[in-house]
């Protein structure tokens, strides 16, 4: 039995996500072997970003051009409107020098230009304004190398199969049914997984789920990761969705997938395979308890197959796990944790081992832990054994600012290869930290944060704007600790990400929400699959001023962060941060 697992646009351009090598390790190490896994963001990406794709985007604006300039156009705005003739005729304009530049951007990324930030910046700048031309032509779509805009709500059921079939605004309709769907099937697979884990992924992923059905309607599709994790009870009531799959694997998906394959090979029970959420005689039949890994037995992940040479970046950075779940899970905005029901921590020196089999056979120094924290005992192990034994690996993870992350112990991370710290501050408020559960107190901020400095460690701080009572000083106080701190944004490698508060489906806060001030909570009844909510506060900020304050924030926190690479994404930061250990970076 052959199975393919495939990941949908759309990712970062620079390195593979994790779900499908996790799962690949797995099953090649429980004896299946015929599998097949293909990230089909970059390969789409890579296909978007040819002069052929340029040339034949071109002619079909200058034909639907023609065809509205002699038939009309359709009302003001929106699809063949007189606002969407007008952005064709301004991009049929950019085209010549996009296209002149169009694959040298792509080979600067994938060389040794790419550590000149200069040329970083504008071939990055290129392909953005490239995307922007191919997305007219599926005007008011808008595609970009992380994300996608379209006018329908990927929450709303309805929404999505409108945007599925719209042969008018969906820009991947073409290139999946003329490219994708004939090479894949080609392929002979007996079960195709598509792991979906980031919204922008749900309209590209579903409608390469919706052309694989409809080619070949016997095929046993599955559709995994953590977007359908989180809406686990909207699976239950919308029927919808089971056109595009024939079931859904939620949380973990090792062993589900693994009992997944048994079933189809044998008697096709599919109650026993755990995490399996599937229809059964007119019913949708969710089978719980929901089954956390031991992932002591899991094996390391397995990267054959994916095509490295197409990533934007001229090394890998290759995502690897020391544990999963969060061993705080208090934080009262976090839904983060339903991904990983527990918390469960790899003993070090398999991740010892990890890190030596993945470097000799990927040919790679570079890793980006995907640990929601690191958990401080272990870290000290974990980075012990990696001195010991001469693991010469660079690496960036998540950690919080505990009062028992030491100085020692950073230090002991900087010998262990940790360039970059990734710490979620939210808010230098204590009265906001308190309230959020945070866990935390700004003395520890200061020190170890002072830490990482002298210690020459890389930060990031996340901070979040509008969390309900919040008010604007104190949101300001936070912005303002990150502006006024001259070292530490003016520190190499330094990043921050301002965020505004979401209502999110599954966070602590929803269980008792009228204790954080939220008098009340609303979601339109189109959005059968929300991950969130609109809400009203009793006191401080209201939605929308918060909303103003974040762009506030985020435009000033711009103006002395480094956005390209640092701001951007944490592996092309990480490789900057490793190639400037080894080069001077030239300031002034």
């Amino acid at each position: 039995m052959r199975t393919m697992l495939l990941f949908p646009p759309t990712w970062h351009p620079s390195q593979p996500y994790l779900s499908l090598p996790s799962l690949t390790g797995f099953l090649k190490q429980e004896g299946v072997t015929d599998i097949i896994q293909r990230d089909l963001g970059i390969e789409v990406l890579d296909s978007f970003l040819s002069q052929a794709t340029g040339r034949e985007t071109y002619e079909r604006m200058q034909e639907k051009v023609r065809t509205l300039e002699r038939l009309g156009t359709q009302g003001e705005t929106g699809p063949s409107s007189q606002e969407h003739l007008a952005r064709m005729k301004e991009a049929l304009d950019w085209f010549p020098p996009l296209y002149d530049h169009v694959e040298e951007a792509k080979w600067t990324l994938r060389s040794e230009q790419f550590y000149d930030q200069d040329k970083y910046r504008e071939s990055l700048f290129l392909i953005d304004r490239w995307l922007a031309f191919l997305s007219t032509l599926y005007f008011p779509t808008r595609i970009s190398v992380v994300d996608n805009q379209w006018r329908y709500s990927i929450y709303s059921s309805k929404d999505i199969l409108k945007a599925v079939a719209d042969e008018q605004e969906n820009p991947y309709l073409e290139v999946f049914r003329s490219r994708l769907v004939p090479d894949i099937l080609a392929q002979a697979p007996d079960l195709v997984g598509v792991s979906i884990t980031a919204t922008s992924q749900i309209l590209p992923g579903l409608t390469l789920c919706r052309l694989l059905k409809q080619a070949h309607p016997d095929l046993h599709l599955t559709i995994g990761g953590s977007i359908f994790t989180r809406l686990v009870d909207n699976l239950r009531r919308v029927e919808a969705m089971f056109q595009f799959a024939d079931d859904f694997v939620v949380f973990e998906g090792e062993t589900a997938l693994l009992e997944l394959i048994h079933q189809l090979e044998g008697k096709r029970d599919f109650s026993k395979v755990p995490n399996l959420i599937y229809r059964q005689n007119g019913k949708t039949i969710v089978n719980q308890p929901f089954f956390s890994e031991n992932i002591n037995a899991l094996s390391a992940p397995n990267f054959d197959g994916f095509p490295f040479r197409q990533y934007l970046a001229p090394q890998s950075v290759l995502p690897i796990q020391f544990s999963r779940g969060c061993y705080y899970k208090d934080c009262a905005f976090c839904a983060l944790t339903l991904d990983h029901q527990n918390f469960r921590q790899r003993a070090p020196e398999k991740v010892v081992d990890d890190l030596k089999g993945l470097m000799a056979r990927y040919q790679t120094p570079f890793f980006f832990f995907t640990d929601e924290c690191f958990a401080l005992s272990p870290t000290r192990r974990l980075c012990s054994q990696l001195v010991e034994a001469g693991v010469n690996a660079q690496w960036t993870c998540e950690m919080r600012f505990e009062k028992n992350l030491t100085r020692d112990l950073l230090k002991l991370m900087r010998d262990a290869g940790c360039l970059k710290i990734v710490c979620g501050l939210e808010s230098y408020n204590q009265r906001v930290m308190d309230f959020m559960k945070k866990g935390i107190k700004r003395e520890h901020v200061n020190r170890i944060i002072d830490d990482c400095l002298d210690l020459d460690i890389a930060v990031h701080c996340y901070i979040l704007i509008g969390f309900p009572t919040e008010t604007e000083a104190e949101a300001m106080e936070t912005a303002n600790f990150i502006l006024g701190h001259t070292r530490l944004h003016s520190s190499y490698g330094f990043s921050c990400q301002p965020c505004l508060f979401d209502l999110e489906k599954e966070a602590p806060i929803m269980s008792d929400p009228a204790s954080y001030g939220i008098r009340r909570i609303m979601r339109p009844a189109s959005e059968d699959l929300s991950l969130g909510y609109f809400y009203e506060v009793m006191e401080g900020m209201k939605p929308d001023e918060a909303e103003r304050v974040y762009q506030y924030v985020y435009e000033k926190i711009s103006e002395v962060v480094c956005e390209l690479p640092f701001n951007y994404a944490m592996a092309d930061g990480l490789l900057y941060i490793a190639r400037a250990k080894t080069h001077p970076v030239a300031t002034g």
